[in-house]
């Protein structure tokens, strides 16, 4: 991968945030708040979605805590992260409330009791399928179009299921806490890498991008070292984004780098970077990653 995309990407956010510092003299109207600014890039899935307890690149972990939404027969997962404000939304469940739709890009909900907030939880990311909470409101918030990020909207989680089910969300909704390991299960989709002799296994996250990967199997297919801590090959047909979540590449993550077109397997930590892409993880096997060479063989469990 182009590692000089990760450097323009930082120039780029750093001069976002400064902006946004500038901008935060004025209190927002009902007419001007949360997510209220015009979409400024085309939609992109939720961002730094990563395993339990792992710090995120803007100094927040995940945690375990895992919500579903739904409504009108639609529904998102989001994992949150391990804040107080996301602790106390999560304490508040199940909840069943009203949707609010505001400017065209996000359906707001209002928890019964007020979430407490710090300043290292706000600028939340601004990008599709993210969980956030706008303070002078008191009302937590879920993008289904990308939005500019502003003062006091706090990070609350990502998407991780559903992310193109949001925008057909409306009136009431069922906010619950939901079983991490169930979505796992529900998707269902399990593949082997074999590779000289050892087998590698990999359990896919249900999004677009893993989908539509799955439905390409089985593959014999060349794979190739990449900087010393990944291995890459590239499917025959590109893979869609729409819902996937970008990646936080730790040992055994299983990523797409969207304008190579390579799936990755890592065997060593990497991180996030624009246009990476997360597809799932390694279950067993993560010791061969490293050596696989040639020609791999990738298959569907259900075919093995």
């Amino acid at each position: 991968m182009k590692r000089i995309l990760i450097f323009l990407f930082a120039a780029i956010s750093l001069f976002s945030l400064t902006a946004c510092e500038q901008d935060t003299a004025e209190t927002p109207s009902p007419q001007n708040a949360a997510a209220s600014s015009v979409p400024e890039t085309e939609s992109s899935p939720a961002s730094n979605h990563a395993e339990p307890g792992q710090t995120t690149e803007h100094g927040l972990t995940l945690s375990d805590m895992v919500i579903r939404i739904t409504s009108q027969g639609h529904t998102a997962t989001f994992q949150l992260y391990d804040t107080a404000a996301a602790k106390e939304l999560y304490e508040q469940l199940p909840l069943e409330l009203e949707l609010t739709n505001f400017r065209n890009a996000q359906w707001m909900f209002y928890p019964p009791e007020r979430l407490n907030v710090t300043p290292q939880e706000a600028y939340h990311d601004g990008v599709k399928g993210e969980l956030g909470y706008y303070a002078p409101w008191g009302n937590a918030f879920i993008l289904y179009e990308d939005f500019y990020a502003r003062d006091q909207m706090h990070r609350l989680g990502v998407g991780l299921t559903g992310i193109d089910n949001i925008a057909n969300m409306s009136g009431s909704a069922r906010v619950e806490a939901y079983d991490q390991a169930q979505i796992s299960e529900e998707t269902g989709m399990k593949i082997s890498v074999q590779s000289n002799g050892n087998t590698v296994v990999f359990e896919l996250n249900g999004s677009r991008a893993a989908r539509e990967l799955y439905e390409q199997l089985p593959l014999t297919i060349a794979v190739e070292d990449y900087g010393g801590i990944e291995k890459i090959f590239n499917p025959p047909e590109k893979l869609g984004i729409s819902d996937t979540p970008l990646a936080n590449a730790i040992i055994g993550s299983f990523g797409y780098y969207e304008p190579w077109n390579n799936v990755v397997m890592f065997y060593g930590y990497y991180g996030s970077a624009s246009g990476l892409y997360e597809l799932g993880k390694a279950v067993s096997g993560i010791e061969h990653i490293a050596n696989m060479s040639g020609t791999i063989q990738i298959s569907k469990m259900e075919d093995e």
